[in-house]
């Protein structure tokens, strides 16, 4: 079986923000609202094909959102549904929709040679001067993002912060006004490695924009990044996309659809 693994937000789905950055292709269709705002939008020729992926091979959606976030993504729950999806980083495989608890007791078993995730929180709000915080928010109890005042964090901070987290075992990632801080022994290929071997799966493409996404990138039967990708900047050797924003996920989709002949849109 032969499976396309993806990130999500800015490699398939994208922000308001993304698309007046980057622009659109003018076929995009709003798939998640909070608070009764639209904040992702997928093209709609991404969606025709992705649909067509998941019916034929395998689609795993791999995210850093957490169980909630995902779940928020409309177009998960109705048009396209995934057998498996990938959340909080690889802190949980999501089986038909629940929680895969033979997954969960392994990332346990993992968790035990990192630094607890309350000690962590409690020496990065015990810094000095900590009015960059907005918000401090768990992710699935197994990671936790901060909220920034981008205004008021520094480049020296983020240097600071990223020096205590790898000394505790553990990594950051800016990512817009978020900092992730999470596990250095969970990944996003470490869950993907683990279905791969339940699931006997044969080739998996993957894609992904950020650092988190290295190593699934690296990783995958064949792996790439969409232009705008942030993981481009440390790693400009990856397979990229031609084109950014929006219409990078298009070119993406249609990479998997060449490489395996039967997947063609409706």
């Amino acid at each position: 079986m032969n499976a396309f693994a993806s990130d999500l937000d800015r490699t398939l789905i994208f922000s308001p923000r993304m698309l007046a950055a980057y622009g659109s292709d003018g076929n995009e269709e709003c798939i998640e609202l909070l608070d009764g705002k639209p904040i992702s939008y997928i093209s709609t020729k991404t969606k025709a094909i992705l649909k067509q992926i998941n019916d034929d091979m395998l689609f795993i959606p791999v995210t850093t959102r957490t169980i909630e976030q995902y779940k928020r993504i409309q177009l998960f729950q109705d048009t396209i549904k995934p057998d498996y999806a990938i959340t909080s980083n690889g802190g949980t495989i999501l089986k038909r929709g629940e929680v895969w608890k033979e997954w969960t007791i392994h990332v346990e078993q993992l968790l035990q040679n990192s630094t607890p995730l309350k000690e962590i929180m409690k020496k990065v709000t015990a810094l000095n001067d900590t009015n960059w915080i907005k918000k401090i928010k768990p992710g699935d109890s197994v990671f936790f993002y901060i909220i920034l005042h981008t205004d008021r964090f520094s480049s020296d901070r983020f240097l600071e912060l990223r020096a205590l987290a790898d000394h505790l075992g553990w990594q950051v990632s800016l990512q817009g006004r978020k900092l992730y801080f999470i596990p250095k022994v969970l990944t996003k290929w470490t869950a993907l490695r683990y279905l791969r071997v339940a699931l006997g799966l044969d080739d998996i493409c993957t894609a992904g924009d950020s650092i988190l996404d290295f190593e699934l990138i690296t990783n995958g039967t064949y792996g790439i990044a969409p232009l705008h990708g942030e993981v481009l900047e440390k790693f400009p050797i990856l397979n990229q996309t031609r084109e950014a924003g929006i219409n990078a996920s298009v070119e993406i989709v249609d990479f998997v659809q060449s490489r395996y002949g039967n997947v063609e849109a409706k």
